[in-house]
Formats: C-alpha cells, structure tokens, sequence
C-alpha cells in the first residue's frame, strides 16, 4: 500500500447547461494548456471523493469534474424523467462542447463508469482513454451484494425515500454532523464488510456531511433509473485504451463484473485492489493513483 499524504487541492467552481437548459455545476483544476482529464463521479460521493487521486494529477493535467441533476451543486430538471443514464451522458457531451474539452481522458467511479461507457455508444471516437472504477456496464442493482434481493426490494426503498426524505431530512442533517456518529457507522461498515479499515473518519465524514443534505427523492430518483440501464453491448466497440479498477472487497460492483469487462473490451487492462471495497477511491487512493499513473504513461502519453 502506497503511504498517503495530505495537500490541498483548489477547484474552480463553474456552471454550463445541460441538454435540455439544465444548469450544471462543474469543477476544474489544473493547467489550463494540459490534456484534460473528465471524472465522472458515483452516486455515494461527490468531487471531493476524488481527491486523494487528483492530487496525482493536477499538475500535469486539466481536470475536470460535474455534478449530476439534481444533486449537489446542479440544479433539478424541469422535466422530473430526465434522470435516466442517457440524459447524463447527454449533459457530460454537453460539458465537453460547452468547456471546448478536445478528446479528453475520461474516468468514471460507479455510475459514472456506466456513463462514460453510454458515450462510447454514439461517440466512440471521443475520448483518448477510459478509466473505470469499481463500476459495472449494465443492470448494477442485478448484481449488487452478488444475490438479485436488492434489486428486488429497492423499488419499495426508492418510493419511500421519495415520498418521506423531507420528514428525515433534519434529524439525519444532525446526526450526520456528529462525528462519532460516522466513526460508529464506519465501524459497523467495515464489520459487514462494506468499508475496508483504509478509509480515512474525516474524509468520510465529509463525504456523508453533503450527502444527507441532497435531494434524496432526486437521488432516489436517479438510482432506479441506473438500475434499469446496460451499455454491455457496446463493450467490444470500444476502441480508446482503457483501464478496469475492482475492489477485491467490492460487494456492490463484485470484480467478476470488472473481469468481464476486461475481456470484453479489445485491449482492457485490468488492476485489482485486493482489500478495495465499493469505497476504494478513498481507501486505497494512492495505490489507485500510481496505477493510473502507469497506465496514461504507457497508453496514453506515448500518442501525445
């Protein structure tokens, strides 16, 4: 494991709109001459779970990262059934155009790995590389926990977050401030084995300090409809260089899924973080950093 340092990292906030007139929040650091470097981020976390990575990076590389609607910093659609895996790859396209991002390096946690992979489908020549972290290509609720129970009752768990957020939003909002309380639930993760003894508290409890106060019927929102999509089928398309990060420990995004991939897309490389959970990016960021480091080196710098 790769010793972890602390440094600052400054984000320029910004905003571009979305396809249908959405406004977007969007974040950029780095060189403004450098190849850009596009994150897409989970549901679970915002910019902020990129960090410990970016840092790596941000010298030598513009580096751009967004927010989905209707979460964080970026407005909700006027048009509530525009939260579908399709609208975001449309809104990313549109970020791309609107901040003038030539072939930019894309990288996807989660669900963006699903959204990254839906541009591929239309727009394969676009990006000059693909990075995709503990995320799957298709039907994620199908495979999560490796059993078909979640995606069984989380219809049920989405209508309830939709219809009661707003009665526990408060409550939650206080809890979520204390700190001993995401130390008590860090601790009951690692016991279930969803959270891997890496993860630094403080991080963590700044990750679940904006989390609680999202639009959770919006995230709700989003979350079924991520469950209903696959870009599988484009998997032998894809002709940028890309590099496949699992989780050993991944009970969300099991690595069968990540090796499946791997095999499906012509040239994939694929690491392995043997004691990564879900939460990888920010437990083992360094480990990931250098891999990714390795591989733009390899792949990606030598066509520059």
């Amino acid at each position: 494991m790769v010793a972890r340092k602390s440094m600052a990292l400054h984000w320029e906030r910004l905003s571009f709109r979305g396809h249908d007139g959405t406004r977007l929040a969007y974040y950029r650091t780095g060189p403004l001459d450098a190849q850009a470097m596009v994150i897409s981020a989970g549901l679970g976390g915002g910019i902020h779970a990129w960090d410990g990575i970016i840092k790596r990076f941000a010298r030598s590389y513009r580096i751009y990262a967004w927010d989905y609607r209707g979460l964080y910093g970026s407005d909700q659609p006027a048009n509530p059934n525009s939260y579908q895996v399709p609208s975001h790859t449309r809104d990313l396209l549109c970020l791309l155009t609107q901040a003038e991002i030539d072939r930019p390096i894309l990288a996807g946690w989660s669900m963006g790995v699903q959204v990254t992979l839906e541009l591929n489908r239309q727009h394969a020549e676009l990006p000059r590389a693909i990075i995709a972290i503990h995320g799957a290509a298709g039907y994620p609720l199908d495979t999560a926990f490796d059993t078909e129970t979640f995606s069984r009752i989380s219809p049920a768990l989405f209508k309830f977050m939709r219809r009661y957020w707003r009665l526990l939003i408060k409550p939650t909002v206080r809890i979520a401030a204390s700190r001993h309380v995401a130390v008590g639930f860090m601790a009951l993760c690692r016991r279930l084995g969803f959270m891997d003894s890496a993860m630094n508290p403080d991080e963590f409890h700044e990750m679940a300090k904006d989390w609680v106060q999202l639009d959770l019927g919006a995230y709700a929102e989003i979350f079924e409809r991520l469950g209903e999509h696959d870009a599988g089928d484009i998997l032998p398309d894809i002709i940028a260089p890309t590099l496949i990060i699992a989780g050993g420990k991944d009970k969300f995004t099991p690595a069968y899924l990540s090796e499946r991939m791997a095999r499906e897309i012509p040239g994939a490389e694929l690491e392995l973080i043997p004691n990564a959970t879900h939460f990888g990016l920010m437990e083992y960021p360094l480990d990931i950093a250098e891999r990714v480091k390795r591989f733009l080196r390899e792949r990606v710098e030598t066509e520059s």
